[in-house]
């Protein structure tokens, strides 16, 4: 047999082109770097939720990156190969724990994702000990043999991306407007977020986080909305804020939001004022007042109101259209309530003697905050519906000196019934409530007045004597006034109660709602183009063989729901309008008398009379489980409505933590 030499050339391609030594320098500095993130997210318990759930996942995290570490740099040739895959796979799938358990931006997500590195620098430092059979060759590759050596590692790819879209991190689409301007819908080009679908598996839902949930009334559709109740709670949704009792026997209160969310839901009115186009249309204006250069010129006197209204008379602040055009919502839904929840941001420049008034009013409530140069210029006062005056702030205000001639940024705002101040780089807080909160607390002197009950109800249905008002005005003082450069006004959200379509119109009224077991509400950003836990309307459809099909009423895609919109239109009431006052109508609130029964029965006889009209004998029914069902029309004996204004614990998917912003990359959700 001949002695000779055969030579088989090594073919190395990426991260495998360096030398073993740079190789090796790499899966050490990665196994370090994770391990230091590691132990720093270990003892960084101020910043973990759950951590008693959390700590075992870092620390299996650092157990198994320790003991890749050392088979891979130490026992790499004498280790089987079989541990060596199986140490991998335990460094990845804790990493990848980490990383979905821990907030966007904590050091457990740090650790995870370094984890995930070091996994991989381990594994390519190692060269290959062997050389399979497979691998020596004397022919050229065959396509078929070159497929079969790629169907390992295509199948644990594809396990691993199965793996992690079902147990860890999904992407979902944003189909609609509902959480516009948080989130961007449309079925083609809406945002797409991406789901922790493993932070509620230890810990529960938080208020005011966006969470992503299956539909109660079609479960195989997944929903985003904000979080607003949690169990046992009684809320009520009146003149655009949210009231609150928490549990049996603690006081009422108005929901306040806090400051990530606060920063999120400020809707812009007005931005600054480019011209004199936008001051005119935009402030009503009296006495000595100007506009120059992109600033409002208060005289002596002189005042500039925001929003313009028609003749001598302002304006108000309205729920305006705050979506930008993105949603599929009717602009009729939109500026038909008064909102009395807004801020203002200005550059103010005072001269020695001049003085500006800053006012927001609110129904009867005027709070007018005073600027004056000089030390203990400012003030805070608040004026009520019966003329009496009250200071706020006195001594946080009393230490504040502006200066004369120089710009000052001031913002003053109301919302939550929390007036907020910040001038001079100093920020003050004072929480004055809301009308309504005051008659809620004075009725429930017992603690036991149900704001889902209908006490609680007539109470927030009542308006003011004055009527609805909500503007921001600005007014000189008696020696002179000052420079006003607009920022920008916002409006808090506005949250709409129940809304029931009337001739032309649609009228609002009050929500409530007691939540029970491991129920949730969730409400939309876009309150009025929101598909959420307030109308939520279900079909308990019972057929004369004595079957049951269960569905949603409120989806405009439901066959059933459209016909019944056809059904007795133009003839007072539809079938559907008769079914949604059965659910969502308190017996008071009727203008008809009909009982429940009586209306019922009305919308099944149109809807038999619009069937035959139409030809139709049968129609298409998404059920609640997702499914869809053929029903006929002659076998339907009846349909039975109730609300369902709550997601229950188990049918929430996960936590949305960013948004793909594609092509400018990803931005994180607070």
């Amino acid at each position: 047999m001949p002695d000779d030499t055969v030579t088989a050339p090594v073919s190395r391609k990426g991260y495998y082109r360096l030398s073993p030594q740079v190789r090796g320098v790499v899966a050490n500095l990665s196994a370090a770097a994770a391990t230091v993130a590691g132990i720093v997210a270990l003892f960084d318990t101020p910043r973990l939720e759950g951590v008693w759930l959390r700590l075992p996942a870092i620390c299996s995290l650092l157990a198994a990156n320790g003991a890749a570490w050392y088979v891979f740099r130490r026992r790499a040739l004498t280790t089987s190969p079989v541990v060596r895959g199986g140490l991998l796979v335990a460094l990845a799938g804790t990493s990848l724990v980490a990383a979905a358990m821990q907030n966007a931006s904590g050091w457990a997500g740090v650790a995870g994702l370094l984890g995930l590195l070091s996994a991989a620098a381990l594994r390519g430092s190692v060269a290959r000990a062997q050389i399979k059979g497979r691998d020596l060759r004397t022919t050229a590759r065959k396509p078929v043999s070159a497929l079969f050596d790629q169907v390992e590692s295509l199948a644990s790819a594809l396990v691993v991306v199965l793996l992690v879209w079902h147990f860890a991190l999904e992407a979902f689409r944003i189909p609609s407007g509902s959480m516009a301007p948080t989130l961007s819908g449309d079925p083609v080009w809406g945002d797409r977020v991406f789901v922790d679908k493993m932070a509620y598996e230890f810990r529960d839902p938080q208020r005011w986080e966006p969470v992503v949930f299956r539909y109660p009334l079609r479960r195989s559709d997944p929903y985003v909305k904000r979080l607003i109740g949690l169990p046992g709670e009684d809320l009520l949704i009146a003149q655009g804020d949210i009231y609150i009792r928490r549990n049996e026997g603690s006081p009422i209160e108005l929901l306040t939001k806090p400051q990530p969310a606060r920063d999120v839901l400020w809707l812009p009115l007005l931005r600054e004022l480019a011209g004199t186009k936008d001051w005119v249309s935009s402030f009503q204006r009296d006495g000595e007042v100007d506009f120059k250069d992109g600033a409002i010129l208060v005289g002596k006197g002189g005042a500039a109101v925001f929003p313009k209204g028609s003749g001598t008379t302002p304006g108000n602040v309205t729920d305006h259209d705050a979506s930008f055009g993105g949603t599929e919502t009717p602009r009729e839904n939109f500026g038909r309530n008064v909102c009395g929840d807004f801020r203002a941001r200005l550059r103010v420049r005072l001269d020695a003697e001049s003085e500006l008034g800053l006012t927001i009013v609110r129904d009867g409530d005027r709070y007018r905050l005073t600027l004056k140069a000089g030390a203990g210029g400012c003030s805070l006062v608040h004026e009520s519906s019966a003329n009496a005056q009250h200071r706020l702030l006195v001594g946080a205000l009393a230490g504040l000196e502006l200066p004369t001639g120089s710009n000052v940024d001031v913002q003053f705002g109301l919302a939550d019934g929390v007036l907020s101040i910040v001038l001079h780089g100093s920020e003050f807080y004072e929480n004055v409530g809301s009308p309504l909160l005051s008659a809620l607390r004075s009725r429930d002197k017992q603690k036991r007045l149900e704001l889902s009950g209908d006490d609680a109800v007539k109470l927030a249905t009542a308006e003011p004597a004055e009527g609805r008002q909500a503007r921001f005005e600005i007014r000189g003082g008696a020696a002179g006034g000052g420079t006003v450069v607009v920022k920008g006004i916002e409006r808090d959200v506005y949250y709409v109660g129940r809304v029931l379509p009337e001739a032309g119109a649609a009228r609002e009224l009050p929500f409530g709602v007691k939540l029970e077991g491991d129920h949730y509400f969730v409400l939309g950003d876009n309150s009025p183009g929101s598909k959420d836990a307030r109308a939520w309307i279900r079909a308990i459809i019972r057929m004369k063989d004595g079957t049951q099909v269960i569905g949603g009423l409120d989806d405009a895609g439901q066959d059933l729901a459209q016909l019944l919109a056809g059904a007795g239109r133009g003839e007072g009431l539809s079938a559907l309008q008769k079914f949604q006052r059965v659910a969502l109508l308190k017996p008071f609130e009727r203008a008809d008398p009909a009982t429940d029964g009586e209306l019922v029965a009305q919308a099944m006889a149109q809807l038999r009379s619009h069937a035959r009209q139409e030809g139709r004998g049968a129609v298409s029914f998404y059920t609640e489980g997702g499914g869809q069902a053929r029903l006929a029309l002659s076998e339907i004996e009846t349909i039975q409505v109730q609300l369902v204004p709550y997601v229950e614990r188990r049918l929430f998917v996960g936590r949305p933590f960013a948004v793909f912003l594609s092509p400018r990359g990803v931005k994180l959700i607070n």
